[in-house]
């Protein structure tokens, strides 16, 4: 059963990251962050934001992974950076060794992560990002998971 947690609206760049952080510092090992968006939607902006939260200090190092399709960055916990654009098949991100990341004691976040939902545990926490002008974003959080419902709610009361 899906149900929108939370509706956010971001008026620029800026929002977009104060809003990741605010997110990243609610985040603990294990954390899986799906994050759904065409081009151009915002899910890097959102997830140099969240980095910081998680205490990478170099947000200049925050790039998508597009080619190289994962990019760890070291925080007060590890956070792995997955780009599933150019993938064609979930076993394409099997291949890249996800599971062991996902499954593992970092937070993995998943820029495309559509392409690539049998991937993902049975809890997560899914994160779509529209592009309403140039500036402006609709980012709707949805919860899987007790955990997360738990996060969705922190995030209300920051």
């Amino acid at each position: 059963m899906e149900e929108i947690q939370i509706t956010f609206k971001s008026i620029n760049v800026d929002e977009t990251v104060r809003f990741g952080e605010k997110l990243g510092r609610l985040l603990v090992p294990g954390d899986v962050i799906a994050l759904i968006g065409d081009l151009g939607a915002g899910k890097t902006t959102l997830v140099k934001g969240i980095a910081r939260g998680l205490g990478v200090e170099d947000k200049r190092a925050i790039k998508s992974p597009t080619f190289s399709l994962v990019h760890f960055y070291k925080g007060r916990i590890p956070v792995y950076h997955f780009d599933a654009y150019r993938l064609k098949e979930i076993h394409d991100m099997i291949d890249i060794g996800s599971d062991e990341m996902i499954f593992g004691n970092g937070v993995s976040i998943i820029e495309w992560a559509d392409k690539v939902f049998g991937c993902l545990p049975k809890q997560y926490l899914k994160i779509t990002l529209t592009a309403i002008s140039e500036n402006e974003r609709n980012i709707e959080i949805y919860g899987y998971g007790e955990h997360y419902r738990i996060i969705l709610h922190k995030i209300k009361t920051i």
